[in-house]
């Protein structure tokens, strides 16, 4: 007898869990910062009410698993009920609207600074399909952890085909109900990642960038579109955050990359490749937007270096891209002959300095050849430092697919 327990015993050593088996590729995430209370009180709290968060999923799947955080919460997130439904023509098809459950249970309480894992659920997505999250808050809910909201879509010349990000509605769960009753624009709360089990295997490019890589119809979205019209099984999945430099942490734009890089980045399910997007912030909020000193080309290489090994060990690809002109933006003290020298330095050495896997060269595409300080003519939106939907489109068609092998 002891000898049969002992064998049961060394097979249940042996044998994985159960869901190790599970394939998981994340398709979607927005990395989460706090929100700073502004002296105008806009920091509102819900309570009774429904939020529902809309995204886009990159790849086919067939199930599903949402990733909720409480990272920046000053008490437990109780959520009393959730689900998850697609989206057909903008609106929520009934049909499709799944439960979703903790541990088998219809709610929980996070912890405070503790992410929670939904139970997966089945749920058939084509690749470029839309799905809806409602999340039922029944107490009093700071709206502390968030995703600070992209400029405006007109910026970049495309809206959702479903209205806004995300919505709140009037009191009452409506997990289940296809209409929320009034609904009002909400930023994104709560929700930090979807994974899927896909149609086949699957890998994951990690975007990490900022407000030049934040929000709907930007590049990341552009080469998601033309891989997966070019048949390559990957999502392209934007960790990026409005604001967010690499070396310091920016009020409602969120720690420093080199601090939320393994939360946001390296622990993303089957990450193959990541995206070093930019570095303009370190240098334009410098002695304006934030009371540092301007930091050396030294500096910023140092962190290049850092998120490459990082990436590395955990056996990513490092692709980065040069950044992409500055003069012109209407930031305060955000550009001067002295950060613009700073630029170029930084540039020349993502380039010629044979530290990354592959470089894509951002500033050679957009900039004006007869005055490479700034964008090209169409090639930039009114603020002078984010592209133009021409400018988005020029850079999303620049990039070499053959990189993602």
């Amino acid at each position: 007898m002891r000898a049969r327990f002992a064998l049961l015993a060394l097979a249940c050593a042996l044998a994985p869990p159960a869901s190790a088996a599970e394939p998981w590729v994340a398709v979607w995430a927005a990395s989460p910062a706090t929100q700073p209370a502004p002296a105008n009180g806009a920091l509102k709290p819900l309570a009774d009410q429904t939020l529902r968060q809309r995204l886009k999923v990159g790849i086919a799947g067939r199930r599903l698993q949402v990733t909720l955080t409480n990272a920046y919460g000053s008490k437990p997130l109780t959520v009393g009920a959730a689900s998850v439904g697609r989206l057909i023509g903008g609106k929520l098809d009934p049909a499709s609207i799944r439960p979703l459950t903790f541990g088998g249970k219809p709610s929980i309480i996070v912890p405070i600074g503790a992410p929670a894992l939904s139970d997966p659920v089945d749920l058939t997505m084509a690749a470029g399909a839309e799905i809806a999250i409602s999340l039922y808050l029944p107490q009093t809910t700071l709206p502390e952890t968030y995703h600070r909201p992209s400029n405006p879509v007109e910026v970049v010349g495309t809206a959702s085909s479903s209205g806004p990000e995300a919505q709140v509605s009037g009191p009452g769960d409506h997990t289940r109900d296809v209409e929320m009753p009034g609904a009002a624009p909400s930023p994104r709360l709560f929700v930090s990642r979807v994974d899927i089990a896909p149609a086949k295997p699957a890998g994951a490019i990690v975007v990490l960038g900022t407000t030049r890589q934040e929000g709907d119809g930007r590049w990341p979205d552009i080469l998601q579109k033309r891989l997966a019209a070019a048949g390559r099984p990957l999502a392209v999945v934007n960790a990026s955050m409005v604001a967010n430099p690499l070396t310091h942490p920016y009020p409602g734009g969120g720690e420093a990359a080199l601090a939320r890089y393994d939360r946001d980045v390296l622990l993303i399910p089957s990450a193959r490749y990541v995206i070093l997007a930019d570095a303009a912030n370190d240098i334009g909020q410098a002695g304006g937007l934030v009371p540092l000193a301007l930091p050396s080309a030294d500096d910023l290489i140092a962190a290049y270096r850092q998120l490459t090994m990082r990436a590395r060990a955990q056996g990513l690809k490092v692709i980065a891209t040069t950044m992409m002109p500055m003069a012109g933006a209407p930031f305060p003290n955000f550009y001067s002959p002295e950060k613009e020298k700073l630029r170029g330095e930084v540039n020349a050495w993502i380039r010629t300095g044979g530290a990354f896997d592959a470089v894509i060269d951002m500033d050679a595409i957009v900039r004006d050849p007869a005055d490479p300080l700034r964008f090209a003519k169409g090639l930039d939106s009114a603020n002078h430092f984010t592209p133009s939907l021409a400018g988005e489109q020029k850079l999303g068609a620049a990039i070499d697919l053959k990189l993602f092998r």
